[in-house]
């Protein structure tokens, strides 16, 4: 019983050192170790009967916890791609309206972040919590037990394709987040050159700039309700996406 505490132990590390929230370097370490801890020797006699006896030898048992460990991991991966999908929108969010020549330091993820790139990673953090997306992760990765048993995980070319798929798509949905607010500001580039052909007097740099910024900021208030309802989606999409993973991991 005490191995096969320590691979669900392994298993649920690895979800909380790579998905969004439970992987964040904000959250503490000690915290980390005892959720894992507390979850895994809630979780461990709920664990179904193995095929076969777990190996007693070092070598192989450590080969089992890397696969535990690198189920934990993946996960964790498929939740974060996300997050990253919004850091592209506020990219291109940044770079379009000028806020790209200055950037603050993300904390949670411990690395320099653009401006609108931080607010919406702010804004999807405070939605995953409050629609108890952390109890979601932890029940996903429960239910991974249901079809991939200890040291049960077979690396499968499908797998690796479905992964590559979901990261793929974070291009997709990183240009969906940021599409009302670049659309404005393209729209106000167009105004700013013909306000220069036709009044030639003004300085468009520094006039374009203030002008910019402003239509980034007052869109971004006027279309909060779509952020939340497109990132509630996501969210949706993302849990989802996370079971047909699991489906093909078994």
């Amino acid at each position: 019983m005490f191995k096969v505490y320590v691979l669900v132990l392994v298993r649920f590390s690895g979800l909380a050192v790579s998905a969004p929230v439970l992987g964040s370097r904000s959250f503490p370490v000690l915290a980390k170790i005892g959720l894992a801890a507390m979850t895994a020797l809630i979780v461990t006699p709920s664990v179904a009967a193995l095929p076969q006896t777990l190996a007693s030898e070092p070598f192989p048992f450590a080969l089992t916890g890397v696969r535990e460990l690198l189920v934990g991991l993946i996960l964790g991966f498929v939740m974060t791609i996300i997050f990253a999908a919004i850091q592209v929108a506020g990219e291109i969010m940044d770079m379009m309206s000028g806020f790209a020549l200055m950037n603050v330091i993300n904390p949670a993820l411990e690395t320099q972040a653009p401006i609108f790139g931080f607010f919406l990673y702010i804004m999807a953090i405070l939605l995953l919590l409050a629609i108890n997306g952390h109890h979601l992760m932890i029940r996903g990765l429960v239910s991974t037990f249901e079809r991939i048993p200890l040291g049960g995980l077979v690396v499968r070319e499908r797998m690796l394709v479905e992964v590559a798929r979901l990261g793929s798509g974070m291009f997709a949905d990183g240009l969906m987040i940021a599409a009302p607010v670049a659309g404005a500001i393209l729209l106000a580039y167009v105004v700013l050159g013909l306000l220069g052909r036709v009044v030639p007097q003004i300085h468009l740099l520094a006039v374009g700039f203030s002008f910019t910024i402003a239509t980034g900021l007052l869109v971004t208030a006027l279309v909060m309700g779509i952020y939340l309802r497109i990132l509630d989606q996501m969210f949706g999409q993302m849990f989802r996406q996370v079971s047909a993973l699991i489906r093909t991991m078994s």
